[in-house]
């Protein structure tokens, strides 16, 4: 149920609050139909000066799936325009590409394939964009986005 993602109490302890997030893998094909990679690079904490994709914790106003638990696509879109003000125009064709469920911590990440290279407007997240191939992967890359490209691939 929906109680699920405000977390626990512990008698004599305070809440424990589970975090949420999701972000965006955006792919487009380059001329000799090879897959690209949108990343930006951090230009603030955690992980500043790092590559990464559009991603951030679930809000309220994200709200609830259907069965009752976190909206993460919906938290992924929203991310994903704040951050790099790329808007989704089909939420359909997200596809869930890579998952993380620790104690107190969940995390997807869904890629979406759009039909150009796009040149995002700089916004306070990301200092720098760069579209790049699986061979021409920049460095260094926030925590996990190694595995979450290797997800996707083996996915695509």
């Amino acid at each position: 149920m929906a109680l699920k993602a405000w977390g626990v109490y512990h008698r004599g302890m305070k809440r424990i609050r589970a975090y949420h997030g999701a972000g965006i893998l955006f792919w487009t094909r380059d001329d000799d139909g090879a897959p690209t990679i949108l990343l930006g690079k951090r230009s603030m904490k955690p992980q500043n000066h790092h590559w990464a994709f559009p991603g951030g914790g679930w809000e309220g106003e994200d709200g609830f799936d259907s069965d009752g638990n976190i909206a993460y696509r919906t938290t992924a879109i929203r991310e994903s325009t704040e951050e790099m003000g790329i808007v989704v125009p089909d939420p359909d064709g997200l596809k869930l590409v890579w998952s993380l469920a620790l104690p107190f911590f969940h995390y997807k990440v869904f890629s979406y394939e759009l039909d150009h290279r796009v040149t995002p407007p700089v916004l306070s997240e990301f200092s720098e964009y760069r579209w790049c191939t699986l061979e021409s992967l920049p460095k260094p890359m926030v925590l996990f986005v190694h595995s979450q490209i290797r997800s996707w691939k083996l996915r695509s």
